[in-house]
């Protein structure tokens, strides 16, 4: 569970730099109350403490299992097969088992040590020379015996027995009051499922209808292609977000610089051709263009960005909340929130994704009663004006 936000290629990482560490702890904690009997494993007890603690099944052999062995240190397999050992197999069986002793020891350390008040050790009658015991020598013959006799003679009180006096029709009364109470809610998030989307790569125009587009600036003759990507898009947002906060300067040399930096801080390559991969001077150019759209512009000193939007409705019983970021809101002289922009990166988005982002506009647009939503897409530069239906 600690790796669903941060996906599989975190979770392989970690595993196998435990592996590399030769990690065989696995830190465990009970989810129990303080009045309980845990049962754990010595692995899973390393950094935990209980009041009392009393190893069990200390009589039994340890499990060794012996027929597939690695050697770290070549990374190198050894086995038997068909009655024959590989070439060095009882050498690398010799020390994985000094190795396993070596181990075993430790997780004795582990569980002795877990005790805050009281450790028991069961004196076995009958034991076995290779059985857990055997691996450690804590002469317990000269420990002192536990004395039960307090504990015999304190006595249980019963509870007195009460009688249920409930029918199956006040069941069913008091059951439908709890469920004419209850409440439900249930967040939505718009911006949340663009991690969802899958990444698009299409060719087709998909802005059709002049109605649709608001503005457009011409294209450059020289204009190269750019190969579209999540990262892109997320420095593309984070540059617009400092030049609206005044913490990059609006200058091509300076986004320039900025967006290099922000390339290098995701382990990338800044490409010289946009085609090859994100290009800090392609990006420069693209948040210059796009500030200097007429209706941009016009809203320059009203914008604010990255702006939380928290917003409830309530029905009989549901209650329906609404959070996320909007990438800019234009503020008036009162302070009411006249627009929502949302900037976009995609260089060539199909129109089932240009839905879906009319669809999260128009969330923040309810959200706020703002009466104008506006969808930029930063690098074709056109801006499609989006309404609440």
């Amino acid at each position: 569970r600690a790796y669903a936000a941060r996906g599989i290629s975190d979770f392989a990482r970690a595993m196998w730099q435990r592996w590399n560490d030769q990690d065989a702890q696995v830190e465990g904690r009970p989810d129990a109350a303080s009045d309980a009997v845990s049962i754990i494993t010595m692995h899973s007890a390393k950094g935990l403490e209980w009041p009392v603690v009393v190893p069990i099944n200390s009589m039994t052999a340890p499990l060794n299992r012996m027929d597939f062995l690695h050697r770290r240190w070549d990374d190198s397999v050894h086995f038997g097969i068909f009655g024959y050992d590989s070439d060095d197999y009882q050498m690398v069986r010799e020390e994985e088992k000094v190795e396993l002793r070596r181990e075993r020891i430790r997780l004795w350390y582990v569980a002795l040590t877990r005790a805050r008040d009281l450790l028991l050790l069961p004196r076995q009658t009958e034991r076995s020379n290779r059985d857990w015991f055997s691996l450690i020598d804590i002469d317990i013959g000269s420990l002192p015996v536990l004395d039960t006799g307090p504990f015999e003679k304190s006595q249980w009180a019963e509870a007195a027995a009460s009688r249920n006096g409930q029918d199956i029709a006040t069941w069913r009364r008091e059951a439908a009051t709890i469920a004419g109470n209850q409440r439900v809610i249930t967040w939505h998030r718009p911006s949340r499922h663009e991690e969802l989307l899958e990444p698009v790569d299409q060719a087709e125009e998909v802005f059709v209808g002049a109605e649709a587009i608001l503005e457009e600036m011409p294209r450059s003759e020289t204009e190269t292609h750019v190969r579209g990507s999540r990262e892109r898009g997320s420095i593309l947002h984070k540059l617009m977000e400092e030049v609206l906060t005044g913490e990059t300067e609006e200058c091509a040399q300076a986004l320039q610089t900025r967006a290099a930096e922000l390339i290098g801080q995701l382990a990338l390559d800044d490409a010289a051709d946009p085609e090859d991969g994100p290009c800090s001077a392609e990006m420069a150019a693209t948040i210059e263009r796009a500030l200097q759209l007429p209706v941009i512009a016009e809203m320059r000193p009203r914008l604010l960005p990255e702006f939380p939007v928290y917003a409830g409705a309530v029905e009989n019983t549901a209650a329906c909340l609404t959070a996320g970021i909007a990438d800019a809101v234009a503020v008036d002289g009162t302070g009411r929130i006249d627009a929502v922009i949302d900037w976009k990166s995609d260089v060539a988005p199909a129109k089932e994704l240009i839905e879906q982002y009319r669809n999260q506009l128009r969330d923040y647009l309810r959200a706020t009663a703002a009466q104008r939503g506006l969808l930029v897409f930063l690098t074709s530069r056109r801006i499609e004006e989006v309404v609440v239906s």
